[in-house]
């Protein structure tokens, strides 16, 4: 496929629905099959490393989609409208799940959370006063992401695109490759 700013786009497009309904349906598995990893810091952590090699996994398919060649400039513009329609799909089936489908998850999750917070900052060798107050301040802030307002949503929007875009440059600088500016030998024979 030759490249060109519309085959970029809908390979970008493509891939960007396909990593948004993939992570869906991991969080969705996730919140009915092992619900108490939700609140696992471990968990977290594994599911940022699952996330990054999905991303690169798709960002090396689209570069493949594409020829193989591309300048900094159209790696940045594929990656960041790939991951932002991830992002897009991901938040708004997010909502669709835990205001609609499971409205009663956020309190069955923050149990699991706060379990495994208190925990880890009893760890730490808190006390129990600050450990009571760390945890209702970090539960308080997840609510805004899976029981958000309308204005917490795109708060949380807004936060993803930025770090979406700062993935896109860092990915981009790994991946552009530009085309070759000279003919191979074989080709020059040729003619």
């Amino acid at each position: 496929m030759e490249l060109s700013l519309e085959n970029l786009n809908k390979a970008a497009s493509t891939n960007g629905v396909i990593i948004g309904i993939l992570s869906t349906v991991i969080g969705v598995v996730t919140y009915y099959v092992f619900p108490s990893l939700l609140g696992s810091m471990s968990f977290g952590i594994g599911t940022l490393v699952v996330s990054l090699l999905i991303y690169i996994f798709f960002t090396l398919d689209l570069k493949k989609k594409i020829g193989g060649f591309w300048t900094f400039k159209e790696a940045l513009k594929g990656i960041f409208l790939m991951s932002f329609i991830a992002g897009l799909v991901y938040s708004l089936a997010n909502v669709v799940f835990y205001k609609f489908i499971e409205p009663g998850a956020f309190e069955k999750i923050a149990g699991f959370m706060e379990s495994g917070m208190s925990q880890t900052f009893e760890n730490m060798g808190m006390e129990q006063e600050k450990i009571d107050e760390a945890v209702a301040k970090q539960i308080e802030g997840i609510k805004a992401q899976y029981d958000p307002t309308f204005a917490q949503f795109f708060k949380n929007l807004g936060i993803a695109v930025i770090i979406q875009f700062v993935m896109s440059l860092i990915f981009a600088a790994i991946f552009k490759k530009e085309a070759p500016v000279f003919a191979s030998a074989g080709e020059d024979e040729e003619e």
